[in-house]
């Protein structure tokens, strides 16, 4: 039998042209059996031969039966001359097509993994790496239209062609050091869930379509940037385990009140990385008004906004205008750049706030080297301000018979003026049964109100009401002045951008029912700022509150837990914007969690995650939910139609006095109030409750 020529091929250092290459200079390895004068003794079928598949996911030829050669001297084939390529010797990895985009797959529709207008499965050839997490796209002929869709690989899987584990190890007769004279290969695949299909079409793609890795012009598409008029990039785009699609877009009108508002975060305690991400919206919401005030000065339809921080653990927050020790241009700068962002900075000029300390006008201390303003309220302030319900529990608040004497006490104590323009001013009255002071109220509360607010109050009722003022007034330790006439109450309007006030709540840990009654007091003084005739367009004011199951637990309906449930649904058109936090939101109220226009998730428990709120996630969002990094998120917005995964810059700001580059040995605090800025240590200590009681 006459020996039949095999045709020349490729030796193991000839490069492919590059028209003809997956990536411009791959080279065929060694492992296809190919001799260094590119010429092939061996006969089609026989090992050698069987062995010439690259298997290193070299690129196909344009033309599948022949190639190039590049390089005479190294092929001694003539330069350019045609060398017919046997359908075994062809690669089996990934292919490049027009426009540098790379073939990965093409879609299968078996029995059980039917295609639908939700998702789809392709297979991946030998030599392709395809992830979790990647974006790929997909074009599609149906019925005379084009058809393109983008989707998100949930899953890659791996079967082989055995029926059960047991027929695998037969394969092997059981035995580790064996191998079986013929190689049965397996096969991956990937399930992708579809993110967008253009045009708008509710159908499934083709069978054998092919399926190309996505970029980043193709996760703008996917995720609906294009169509976004009114942006903010918060993050890039995870493709892949380390690999990036380019910045990740949410809209502002789901963030900023026209189309929805406010923003949740749900992570685990300190892995979940919470608050570092709000105070990222912050200063990114921030820049961005900076801008269009440097542009457009006059315009009346540019964003102002008002940060305003709650912070709620140690003294952390009150570190945001000091470096952070941490950070490292040469290994995050790379992230805020891509971003567009050249200038990567703490945030400038911030106030901060911090209880007044009892017997004295400064602030208790912070740590800071900064100046520090001292907040604390009169009785005076809470009636001009009709706080008084604030001040109680919600077991308090529950009782009908308490809840209606404090009514009756607040109302006794207003005098109510109605202005001209129909504005109302609350004001303390003033006169012999009128007490001015928490002291004084202690006094008359206990005298049962000298019988000036009706006899239909049981003595009991009276009894639990000056038992609960005396508790909280002991509690506040300065921040609800006992003897003074005035205090110095939070006032955080604005009439324009401003840089963040950062409002101490920390220092009330042990009391969280004070705790409570600050975020109220600031939400009531906003809800009275955007609901009047003064209100000013486009005023966006950014509540940034962490651990919100404790101040809107859920099935809580006590006056503090309504106030934020009427923030989170009627005032995101007036401006006030709740960007909120909390490890469960299992915990927190139904009414503030969905009316978040945007939902962003850390990383986060396996428990909570499993809870019915968290329905919205599909079950490999969930999976990827509870393995997310430290610097990962997944974004939730309404027109996504799965979650986006980003990955966040390293914050140029330090989240906690350790980070602080500015920070040195404990010194002397700089603390200002209304008299002045003054130095002064820590405080002294509470008064002992004896003392109080015989006070």
């Amino acid at each position: 039998m006459d020996t039949i020529p095999q045709p020349a091929r490729l030796s193991d250092t000839t490069v492919l042209p590059d028209s003809h290459s997956a990536t411009n200079g791959d080279s065929v390895p060694a492992s296809s059996g190919i001799a260094n004068n590119g010429i092939n003794p061996q006969q089609p079928g026989s090992a050698d031969a069987a062995n010439t598949r690259p298997r290193d996911g070299s690129a196909a030829m344009h033309d599948p039966n022949t190639i190039q050669i590049a390089d005479a001297r190294t092929s001694g084939i003539p330069n350019n001359a045609a060398v017919e390529v046997l359908p075994w010797q062809r690669p089996r990895g990934p292919v490049p097509r027009i426009g540098g985009r790379t073939c990965i797959g093409r879609v299968g529709a078996p029995r059980g993994h039917e295609a639908t207008s939700e998702k789809f499965c392709f297979w991946v050839p030998p030599e392709a790496l395809v992830e979790k997490t990647q974006l790929v796209t997909c074009h599609s002929s149906i019925a005379g239209r084009d058809i393109t869709f983008y989707a998100l690989i949930d899953e890659v899987h791996r079967t082989s062609r055995g029926r059960s584990m047991a027929g695998e190890m037969d394969g092997y007769d059981g035995d580790l050091n064996y191998e079986p004279p013929f190689d049965s290969e397996g096969c991956t695949y990937a399930s992708a869930s579809i993110l967008r299909s253009q045009p708008p079409l509710l159908t499934p793609p083709r069978e054998r379509s092919e399926v190309l890795l996505a970029g980043a012009e193709e996760a703008r598409i996917a995720y609906r940037a294009d169509e976004i008029s009114n942006g903010l990039t918060i993050g890039l785009i995870k493709n892949g385990g380390d690999g990036l699609a380019g910045p990740g877009t949410i809209d502002l009108d789901y963030l900023l009140g026209a189309n929805g508002g406010h923003l949740n975060v749900n992570g685990a305690a300190g892995r979940g990385t919470k608050s570092s991400f709000l105070l990222w919206i912050n200063w990114l919401l921030l820049r961005k008004a900076r801008l269009q005030q440097e542009s457009q000065p006059s315009s009346a339809s540019r964003l102002r906004v008002v940060p305003i921080v709650l912070n709620v653990k140690n003294f952390d927050l009150f570190y945001i205008d000091h470096p952070n020790n941490r950070y490292r241009n040469e290994t995050h700068g790379e992230a805020w750049h891509a971003l567009g962002i050249t200038q990567a900075t703490p945030f400038h000029n911030a106030t901060f706030y911090a209880p007044q300390q009892r017997g004295s006008e400064i602030a208790v201390d912070t740590g800071r080297h900064g100046p520090v303003t001292p907040y604390s309220w009169s009785l005076r302030d809470i009636i001009e301000h009709q706080l008084l319900e604030y001040l109680f529990a919600e077991t308090d608040a529950n009782d009908a018979n308490f809840g209606a004497l404090v009514i009756d006490v607040q109302n006794y104590l207003t005098h109510e003026q109605t202005h001209n323009d129909s504005t109302v001013r609350y004001t303390l009255r003033s006169g012999n049964n009128y007490p001015t002071t928490f002291g004084e109220l202690l006094t008359w509360a206990d005298n049962k109100g000298n019988g000036a607010v009706g006899s239909s109050h049981h003595d009991a009722t009276w009894k639990k009401l000056h038992r609960r003022l005396l508790k909280i007034v002991h509690e506040s330790r300065g921040v609800l002045r006992r003897d003074d006439q005035a205090g110095h109450p939070l006032n955080l309007v604005s009439a324009d951008t401003c840089d963040p006030h950062v409002v101490d709540l920390a220092a009330l840990g042990t009391e969280p029912e004070l705790q409570r009654f600050v975020v109220a007091t600031i939400l009531h003084q906003l809800v009275e700022a955007r609901t009047g005739s003064n209100a000013i367009q486009n005023l966006k004011y950014l509540v940034t509150l962490d651990e919100l199951n404790r101040f809107a637990p859920r099935g809580s309906r006590d006056p503090i837990t309504r106030l934020i449930e009427r923030v989170a649904a009627e005032m995101r058109s007036q401006g006030i914007i709740l960007l909120g936090a909390q490890q469960q939101a299992s915990k927190v109220s139904e009414i503030v969690i969905e009316n978040a226009g945007i939902r962003v998730v850390g990383k986060s428990g396996a428990v909570e995650l499993a809870q019915p709120i968290w329905r919205i996630l599909s079950d490999s969002a969930r999976r990827k939910a509870e393995t997310l990094g430290l610097d990962e998120k997944l974004v939730v917005q309404d027109n996504f139609r799965e979650p986006m995964h980003i990955r966040v810059p390293f914050p140029t700001w330090a989240l906690n006095r350790d980070e602080s580059a500015n920070s040195s040995s404990p010194s002397p605090v700089s603390v200002s109030s209304s008299e002045g800025t003054t130095s002064a240590p820590l405080g002294q200590a509470a008064d002992d409750f004896a003392d109080l009681l015989e006070s």
